[in-house]
């Protein structure tokens, strides 16, 4: 009786261990890139072209590949994996933005920042707002003030300005205590606010 238990307890660890299904799934989607995604009791895996499962269903989404990677959902939060289930970016984030120019904004604790494609940081989340990108810059805000970062994340301007105008002419407008001055493209003030 006892090497009968111990044979079941083995056989349910090679199931949970292994993500096998042999019952089948409550769902199977259009193949994709050579995977499919399936359904079983309300959550998704995917399986690749011959059947074999390549993630056991765990995540509430799974949307379509793209570029070879598929933003995924477990308890409300998003992460990225690629065709082979791996985690590229950590399922930790509230959202994942559109990716442009390989870089989304990710939203984590109520706070902004940037990933790119391959799940390498640009930005850490600490930023209360990230404008679209504009000739290469972008504003962002914290504590009720703004600053500037590049393309690469570096911080131009540290976030000290109440209201920072669109680049033209490579200057831009800023303002603090309601005086305006101008700084260049290097955060340098030409027009000094005080």
């Amino acid at each position: 009786m006892r090497s009968i238990a111990i044979i079941l307890i083995l056989q349910i660890n090679v199931f949970l261990l292994f993500g096998q299904n042999s019952g089948g799934y409550d769902k199977i989607g259009k193949y994709e890139s050579g995977r499919a995604k399936v359904q079983l009791n309300g959550l998704y895996g995917i399986i690749d072209i011959d059947g074999n499962e390549i993630v056991a269903p765990k995540y509430e989404v799974i949307q379509t590949f793209k570029n070879n990677k598929a933003r995924v959902s477990i308890n409300k939060l998003w992460g990225m994996i690629d065709l082979n289930g791996k985690e590229i970016i950590l399922i930790k984030y509230e959202r994942i933005g559109i990716f442009i120019e390989r870089k989304a904004k990710i939203h984590e604790n109520g706070k902004v920042g940037i990933i790119d494609w391959d799940g390498k940081i640009i930005v850490a989340t600490k930023y209360d707002k990230i404008t679209a990108m504009d000739m290469g810059m972008s504003k962002v805000l914290s504590d009720g003030y703004w600053g500037i970062i590049n393309r690469d994340g570096k911080e131009i301007v540290s976030p000290k300005y109440e209201k920072i105008k669109s680049f033209e002419n490579n200057r831009a407008k800023v303002s603090l205590k309601g005086k305006w001055g101008v700084i260049d493209r290097n955060g340098k003030e030409i027009v000094k606010v005080n």
